[in-house]
Order: structure tokens, then sequence, then C-alpha cells
């Protein structure tokens, strides 16, 4: 038997999985970029909104003050906001048929 065969197939199978690996890197590296490019519109969204979150947390919690004093008024707000949109969806649906 020759023994030169063996190897020559061994080394045909690495180069074949080093190609292989080689592939699967480029394939990485393509997703990624693809993957930066689609969430770039959300990042920059993110950046313009996280501007503001100083300015929004302090209001939150100016606008929280008379809502922990006066509860039912939250309460009451509530049940209203839920009645007028179930008579929206309602009008909606009459205003459709």
């Amino acid at each position: 038997m020759n023994r030169d065969q063996p190897s020559a197939t061994r080394t045909q199978r690495k180069a074949a999985l080093e190609a292989t690996i080689e592939q699967q890197r480029l394939d990485i590296l393509l997703a990624a970029h693809r993957y930066q490019q689609a969430g770039r519109r959300i990042d920059a969204g993110w950046q313009a909104v996280s501007r503001y979150r100083t300015p929004v947390l302090l209001g939150a919690g100016a606008a929280l003050i008379p809502v922990l004093r006066h509860p039912g008024r939250l309460t009451r707000w509530g049940r209203k906001l839920v009645v007028t949109a179930l008579a929206v969806q309602r009008v909606r649906r009459l205003i459709q048929r």
C-alpha cells in the first residue's frame, strides 16, 4: 500500500474544511453588516429619544405627585377613557355597516 494516498486525502479534507470555515466567516461578517444597517434607523431614533430622558423623567415625576395625592382621579379618568374607547369602537362599527 502507498502511504502517500491517505495523507493526500487528509490534506484535501483539511483544505476543504478550511475553505468552509473561511466561507462561514465571510457569511458572518456579511450578516453582521446587514444587521447593523437594518438597526441604524432604530439606533438613531433611540439616541434622539435618550437625549430627552432627564426632562421626561422629571416631568413624569411632577405629574405623578397629584396622582399619588388623589388616586381616585386616576381611577375616574381610567374609566372615562375605557368608556370613550368603547364608544368610538361602536361608532366605527356602525359607520362601516
